[in-house]
């Protein structure tokens, strides 16, 4: 039997459902939500993130700004521009578009941004807090991978779980996730051996280390629930045309017709993850708002 294929949008639109009366009570106690977005040169994919973070961010009520620098912008001008907005009260989040270009390194800037206003969870306090199992703010795509297992229905506690992939961005914090939820957890990098190996054990697979295709149906367990958390643009031509212009289509890491085939349960790419993690970076944005309007704990508050 198939495998049943988790529906980003549809777990997005319910995690939706409990911020606009969030964003109520922090306007009732004088604070509107305000994100700026700081990005940096004209990366396509970045260009279409931002614009659906634009659209979803005024369609749940948040103000939106976003400020562009051009590529030859210096590292010291953004640190400049980030240490303003952490002193304007009217900035209540703040988000830096990755990827940013050679010689600006984006750790200095994100452990810049002051914590509560940290809506990507990437300054280090943040994620010192999630490592002690009492954050404020969790990274976006990592909380919307925990959201979408949540959703699944299954029990994290004694799963053998593995992570394939170890940025600091989703796989790591990931893996703490999971960790705190008392899972077994494995991490796989560029330095593993045998992935397939590791694989093949996981009642729980992520994926998130931006090579279309590396996992095939082969390497996963039967019945396991799979997270595919890769997006990658793979230029594609009709079948039997070897010629004439290619379309670029969007894929995971996991070959997902192989994949569905074996797994219990599968996130698509695209419609799985991606809708998920903006829906966690909303919730993220009314978070650090509800702290500077002294709310502790909005009621989308996730159960770690």
């Amino acid at each position: 039997m198939p495998a049943k294929i988790l529906d980003g949008k549809a777990i997005a639109k319910e995690m939706r459902r409990s911020i606009p009366a969030a964003i109520e009570a922090i306007k009732a106690k004088g604070i509107q939500p305000h994100l700026v977005s700081i990005q940096v040169g004209d990366d396509p994919a970045s260009s279409v993130y931002v614009s659906n973070q634009r659209k979803s961010c005024i369609a749940s009520g948040i103000q939106y700004t976003l400020r562009t620098f051009d590529g030859a912008t210096t590292e010291d001008v953004l640190v400049a521009y980030v240490e303003r907005l952490n002193d304007e009260p009217s900035v209540t989040g703040v988000i830096i578009q990755l990827p940013l270009p050679a010689g600006i390194r984006a750790a200095r800037l994100q452990a810049l941004i002051r914590p509560e206003k940290d809506v990507e969870g990437m300054n280090p306090t943040n994620l010192g807090l999630l490592v002690q199992e009492r954050p404020i703010i969790v990274p976006c795509t990592a909380m919307a991978v925990f959201e979408m297992i949540r959703y699944a229905g299954v029990d994290l506690r004694g799963k053998e779980a593995v992570m394939v992939g170890h940025s600091p961005l989703v796989g790591k914090p990931i893996s703490i996730l999971l960790l705190n939820s008392l899972a077994t957890v494995t991490i796989c990098h560029v330095a593993t051996e045998d992935v397939a190996a590791q694989t093949r054990r996981a009642e729980i697979l992520a994926v998130a280390a931006g090579r279309p295709g590396l996992i095939r149906g082969s390497m996963i367990r039967p019945g396991a629930l799979v997270i595919d958390v890769g997006i990658n643009l793979v230029e594609v031509r009709e079948e039997g045309k070897a010629e004439g212009p290619a379309r670029r289509k969007s894929v995971g890491d996991v070959v997902f017709d192989e994949a569905l085939e074996v797994a219990g349960q599968i996130s698509p790419v695209p419609g799985g993850v991606g809708p998920v993690t903006v829906a966690v970076l909303l919730r993220n944005i009314v978070r650090a708002a509800a702290l500077a309007a002294g709310i502790d704990h909005p009621p989308f508050d996730p159960a770690f």
